[in-house]
């Protein structure tokens, strides 16, 4: 069987805009949603702002070989500072190692990782914190949680779950521990999705 994609339980606040196709589209009905409160005029520059920035975001994860990008943005009067990235890489070397292999050797010189099961699959877990970085416009330090995972049934395949937080200000403060944690939750929930399924 051969997978065609991935099944994800996110919480309702958490809206999914695809990296690949139909971007535009996805990201003008989140602005909708979001500003549904609002008169049009009112927000407009506002909303202006997040869409170039939301598109800037999407660019990035789109060189990234991102395939959709997480958001929370709810009806709260401030929507929770993290997002998560799924990207999928094909290197598609018939000659490549094995995908234990491959992990042992990531596992031996990265930081912060540690073995993990997930859907039936060998990956790893890694969490890391980084500094801001101004010269990439990244104002803030951050926590980053990613999963790699070797994609069933392909020769050099991987799909990775890259998440991100400021926290409250801090990446070892109290929220993003508690946003990491519902991260870790949300990531328990993954499943493949074969194409025999879509049939």
């Amino acid at each position: 069987m051969k997978v065609s994609g991935y099944r994800l339980v996110v919480p309702d606040e958490w809206e999914k805009i695809p990296v690949q196709r139909g971007t535009d589209k996805a990201i003008a009905g989140l602005l909708d949603r979001a500003f549904a409160k609002h008169g049009r005029d009112q927000v407009a520059q506002y909303r202006r702002e997040l869409e170039a920035r939301l598109k800037k975001v999407i660019n990035e994860a789109r060189q990234n070989a991102g395939v959709d990008l997480f958001l929370p943005v709810g009806n709260r009067e401030q929507n929770l500072p993290a997002s998560f990235l799924i990207s999928y890489v094909e290197f598609g070397r018939l000659d490549a190692p094995d995908p234990q292999q491959v992990l042992a050797e990531v596992l031996s010189t990265t930081r912060g990782g540690e073995p993990v099961e997930i859907a039936g699959c060998s990956g790893i877990r890694t969490d890391r914190n980084y500094d801001a970085a101004p010269e990439r416009e990244v104002d803030y330090a951050s926590r980053r949680i990613e999963y790699i995972l070797p994609v069933p049934g392909t020769a050099d395949s991987w799909l990775l779950s890259s998440f991100s937080t400021f926290g409250g200000g801090s990446p070892d403060d109290d929220i993003a521990k508690l946003l990491g944690a519902l991260f870790d939750a949300i990531m328990s929930t993954f499943r493949w999705k074969y194409q025999q399924e879509d049939a």
